[in-house]
This record gives C-alpha cells, structure tokens and sequence, in this order.
C-alpha cells in the first residue's frame, strides 16, 4: 500500500500522495477522502493525487453554510493556492463541486471527469422528491446507523459487496454528524449549474453508469450544454468508484491518457 500524507489546508482535511501532473478527488455526499484510496495508490505512481474532505464531512470544518457554492468556494481557495492546474475528479455531490470550480476557477482546471453526476438539484419529479424523503425521513426517525444502513444496500447491492456496505457503513457513522448531515441534505435541493454549462470549455468526461438511479438520458439532458463533453456508460452502481475500483481505474486512466 502507498503511503499517502494527512493534513489540513484552508480548514480541509486532505491526502495526497506522489508527484507530477495534480489530480483532485471529490466525493460524495456523506462520504469523505477515505473512499478514494485505491485511486491514490494507483496514480500516485505519475501524479500527484489530492482526496479531500468536503466541508461538513471528515476531519474537515464541520461549520455552515453547507450550500454547493459554499463547498466549492473553500475548494477552489485551496486550488488557487497550488501552483498549477488540475484535473477534477467527483463523484455524485462531488461533481456538482467540480461543475462549480470549473465555473469559479476555470484557469486552474484542466478537466473534469464527473461521476454519476448533477447539473442541478431541482427535486422536479416525483422520483427525486421521494428520494430526498426517504432520506430524510430515515434520518430523523431511525438516525444515522440505521441510515448507514439502508443507504449501504442502496448503493452496494448484492452479495458480492457485502465487505463494502459494512466498510461503507462503519465510515459513514464515525464520519457524519446527524445535524450536519440534515443541513447537507437542506443545502443541495434548489442549486444548478445547467444554464452556465456552455462557460466550461475544458474537456470533461462524464460517467453515467448503467445502474444508476439517473437514467441516462435524463443525464444526457443535464449536460447538453457542455461544449467539450464524453459520455462513458460502464456497468455499475451510484457509487462505481467504490463498489468496481480495478473498473474505474482502467477507465480513469484512459480518460486521463486521452486528454
């Protein structure tokens, strides 16, 4: 295993590993810097790879406003500070964070690779609303542990996985707090980046995996805009990263060596 380096910048908790070209990665909601390991010591071999924790989740500043501008904002004061550009990697939440850096900073970005991601969180159809419900609702009936685990089998379904629902499970719990995680989820729904689109000329590949819950051609419709756009459609789940990292990686690494 490659070592990699914990510290804290700008109130971010982060960890990074090797040298060369910078290579960002930004999680998802709930989640922290932890979940990308097997992406550090895979590119930490030619690239200098930073995982952080998004505000509100980790070791990172657990104070408001929990908003998406707001958590890009302490993103791109970090990338501002680092003495060249990156290439953006998100997942879900972490994807409308690159959206909002590519947007704020778009000298300091190479490109964005965004996974399962949002243009905007608008909570126009049913399915959507529904979804946040029961979210909420498990939260504040049942608590965190008992959301670890439902989330768990949402994400990670099937026997195969069951080693990654409990490490996904035990990291959710020590990593979330209840009321921070409620002023997350209050934060997302009413934010969109789809009418700044067209400003991001940078490359960006977007994954949208087969078994998401964002069918495909309603991400297709969220990204229309993008004047520099790739779609990659891999089997998969909301959290491929996690669940295929060997999967993810060869795509990653394509991506990366094609640009």
């Amino acid at each position: 295993m490659r070592r990699n380096q914990v510290m804290k910048s700008q109130g971010l908790a982060l960890r990074s590993a090797g040298e060369g070209p910078l290579l960002l990665l930004l999680h998802g909601l709930g989640s922290s810097s932890l979940d990308w390991q097997a992406q550090i010591e895979r590119f930490s071999e030619h690239y200098r790879v930073v995982a952080l924790d998004l505000r509100g989740h980790g070791q990172s500043m657990q104070e408001g406003p929990f908003d998406v501008p707001t958590l890009a904002g302490d993103v791109t004061r970090w990338l501002d500070e680092q003495p060249e550009p990156a290439w953006v990697v998100g997942l879900s939440l972490g994807a409308m964070v690159a959206l909002e850096l590519a947007l704020q900073l778009p000298h300091k970005v190479r490109g964005l690779v965004l996974v399962n991601g949002f243009s905007e969180c608008l909570l126009e159809t049913p399915k959507d609303q529904e979804r946040h419900a029961m979210r909420l609702k498990w939260l504040r009936w049942f608590g965190m542990r008992p959301l670890a685990w439902w989330l768990a089998r949402e994400l990670f379904p099937g026997p195969e996985l069951a080693q990654v629902r409990s490490t996904f499970r035990q990291r959710f719990v020590r990593s979330n707090k209840k009321k921070t995680y409620r002023a997350l989820l209050d934060g997302l729904p009413g934010w969109s980046a789809r009418a700044r689109l067209g400003q991001i000329v940078q490359p960006v590949a977007i994954i949208s995996t087969i078994q998401d819950y964002l069918p495909l051609a309603k991400r297709v419709e969220q990204f229309a805009a993008l004047p520099n756009a790739s779609i990659h459609t891999p089997p998969g789940h909301h959290a491929w990263p996690a669940e295929d990292p060997a999967g993810f990686n060869h795509l990653l690494e394509r991506i990366l060596r094609t640009h």
